[in-house]
């Protein structure tokens, strides 16, 4: 540690003020969380562990005398253990992404319910669902020509079939499944 201090204090000046002075300023912040600590530590020596000390004991030579008696079982528990407390962590993360995924979904949703309001607002009724009617004519222009460009792709596709039809029936041909 000397060393430390030596070679902060000789070639890094403010990082050996920033250690020697880290707790200066915020002592007066910390020291109730001291007094906390220090009067729980007290409480738990005090009264906690005079009881749960037997009983650490007492279990402790159960489950030394059980792992000496047959390691498989004490590793099938242990195994078991793990298993549990990992599944358990998975779902509570499962839970997590879920409750985000679904709060991300809803603020969208609301979002835009929101902007529509807004939107209807200030351009008025009228001029909105005029807005709206001809952003659900072009959309659906948009799936017409899908459509279209798909039913053109497929009478190629069932063309080309026809034509090649392929080796023979025993298979390498469409739709054999190799």
């Amino acid at each position: 540690m000397d060393i430390l201090q030596d070679y902060l204090a000789d070639y890094l000046p403010a990082a050996f003020n920033f250690y020697q002075n880290y707790y200066s300023p915020y002592e007066a912040y910390l020291r109730p969380l001291y007094r906390y600590l220090f009067t729980a530590q007290y409480y738990i020596y005090r009264y906690v562990f005079p009881y749960l000390w037997p009983a650490y004991k007492i279990l402790s030579r159960l489950i030394s005398k059980a792992m000496g008696d047959s390691p498989d079982l004490a590793a099938i528990v242990i195994l078991a253990l793990v298993l549990f407390i990992s599944l358990r962590l998975l779902n509570m993360m499962r839970r997590q992404i879920m409750f985000w995924v679904t709060m991300g979904i809803r603020l969208a949703l609301w979002s835009a319910v929101g902007l529509l309001g807004f939107y209807v607002y200030q351009r008025g009724v009228d001029q909105s669902i005029e807005d709206f009617g001809w952003v659900l004519g072009y959309l659906a222009e948009v799936g017409d020509e899908g459509d279209r460009i798909g039913q053109t792709k497929a009478r190629k596709k069932a063309a080309d079939a026809r034509r090649n039809p392929g080796p023979g029936p025993r298979g390498r041909t469409r739709g054999s499944g190799w």
